[in-house]
């Protein structure tokens, strides 16, 4: 078991049934307004369409609260998605960041070739120079009912919080608990983390599907805190080096019954 969150990089444990359920790796840059041009984002399309070749345009919408309190709806700007057939993997790019997603995690190693291909073709077909932040994020979920009551057994106690805890009542049930915490890290990057409990329905981000039971999620993005030139190969260093992090902070919560659970042989 791992008995500190951060420290020298931890060998992978296969897990045959991960409960990953969304990975995604971003790189922002320095506002691109031709992004938004289809003729002026056809050369890196054409670059990456061997491996994605459905391609779509989105207009992304936000919403606002009014000093008098109503709902405002305003125009959030141009999103090209590319995606795989059939779709496991996905491109996004808007005028100020390019990111690669899945839900359908295999491997770093795949994860990183592929994330090395779509930035160096951001790099070679936008014109890119500067990378503002390149981050990374991993989200596990457990909706396993089995699981979901041993989860007193598969987590450490400095994450548990009142998870397990004796209630003290018949029919009581914990519906919603939450940690939320963000390390500086010494390499001019940070490490947010989120985790805990959730009813059925209920989700922390629009872009993870909710899901249909309650569910025990962790949540790690970690990314950097400083301009550098966008250069594809640094930047994957980079992104490797964030999940290198990720992974042993995700060891670091979970005791080697949660490996066990599904499939790992600690």
């Amino acid at each position: 078991m791992i008995a500190e969150p951060f420290g020298p990089v931890v060998p992978a444990v296969p897990l045959p049934g991960a409960p990953l359920v969304f990975v995604v790796a971003q790189a922002r840059f320095e506002r691109i307004a031709s992004i938004v041009a289809e003729e002026f984002i056809a050369a890196f399309q054409e670059a990456i369409r061997g491996s994605y070749p459905k391609m779509r345009r989105e207009q992304q919408t936000a919403v606002l609260i009014g000093p008098d309190g109503r709902l405002l709806t305003t125009n959030a700007g141009t999103v090209w998605r590319f995606d795989e057939h059939p779709e496991r993997w996905q491109v996004a790019l808007s005028p100020d960041s390019v990111a690669l997603s899945t839900a359908s995690y295999t491997s770093r190693s795949d994860f990183m070739g592929r994330l090395r291909a779509v930035l160096s073709s951001a790099q070679r077909h936008l014109g890119l120079q500067f990378c503002d932040r390149i981050g990374v994020r991993y989200v596990d979920r457990i909706t396993d009912g089995t699981l979901l009551a041993r989860l007193a057994e598969l987590i450490k106690p400095e994450v548990r919080g009142p998870v397990g805890a004796a209630l003290g009542e018949a029919g009581v049930e914990q519906v919603h608990s939450f940690s939320d915490t963000t390390y500086g890290l010494p390499d001019n990057a940070e490490l947010h983390a989120r985790w805990g409990v959730l009813p059925a329905h209920a989700t922390i981000d629009p872009a993870i599907a909710a899901a249909e039971v309650g569910s025990w999620v962790l949540d790690i993005d970690a990314y950097t805190r400083e301009q550098e030139t966008f250069d594809a190969p640094t930047l994957t260093a980079r992104a490797e080096r964030l999940c290198e992090r990720i992974y042993r902070f995700f060891r670091w919560t979970v005791d080697d019954e949660f490996l066990a659970a599904h499939g790992g042989r600690p």
